[in-house]
This record gives C-alpha cells, structure tokens and sequence, in this order.
C-alpha cells in the first residue's frame, strides 16, 4: 500500500480497521465523572504525603532550634491536612476545566 492511499484513508497504519464508535454520552459522562474522582483523591493523598513529610521535617527542625521536644500532631494539623486540601482542591478544578473543554470539543465536532 502506498503512503498517499493510506492518507486517502485517514490512518497511519497498514492494517484497514474500522472506525471506533464514540460512547454515548452516559458512558462519557460516567467515565469523566469516575476520573475526576479518581484523580482528585489520588492528588490529595500525594499532597497529603509530601505535606507530612514536609512538616515532620519542619517541627523537628523548629523544636531542634528551640532546644525543645516536638508537637509532631502540628505537621498533621498545620501542614499535610491544609496542603492536602489545596492539592485536591487544585487536581479538583483542573480536572473539571479540562473535562469541560473536552466536551466542548467533543460537541464541536
């Protein structure tokens, strides 16, 4: 097969295929909702980590400099809880906006 009869068929490979059929928009929707889900939580708990380590590191350091013995319940409630929040909120509203321009893009053709 030729290079310009496989660009009369609009595919890069030899092999003829059908088209895929797009999902309904239920099965879209269903499969969009579940990775916003899915991302959101998966970057809160990464937040929610690299927050904890951050502020393990920070009260030892700040207690190691006050000569004094560490609040270790400061890093969960000051630092990894507040940054996981932000960190999901974050992952939260990327993932809406690109879902949406995904739709509009879908819809436009």
């Amino acid at each position: 097969m030729k290079v310009s009869e496989m660009e009369a068929r609009g595919t890069k490979t030899l092999v003829a295929s059908e088209p895929r059929k797009e999902p309904s928009w239920l099965v879209w929707t269903v499969m969009k909702g579940f990775r916003i889900i899915l991302l959101t939580v998966l970057w809160s708990g990464l937040g929610m980590g690299v927050g904890l380590f951050c502020g393990i590191l920070g009260v030892v350091a700040w207690s190691a400099i006050q000569h004094r013995t560490p609040q270790m319940d400061l890093a969960y409630r000051s630092i990894s809880i507040p940054v996981a929040i932000a960190s999901g909120s974050c992952a939260l509203l990327w993932n809406v906006m690109r879902t949406l321009q995904a739709a509009a893009k879908k819809r436009k053709g």
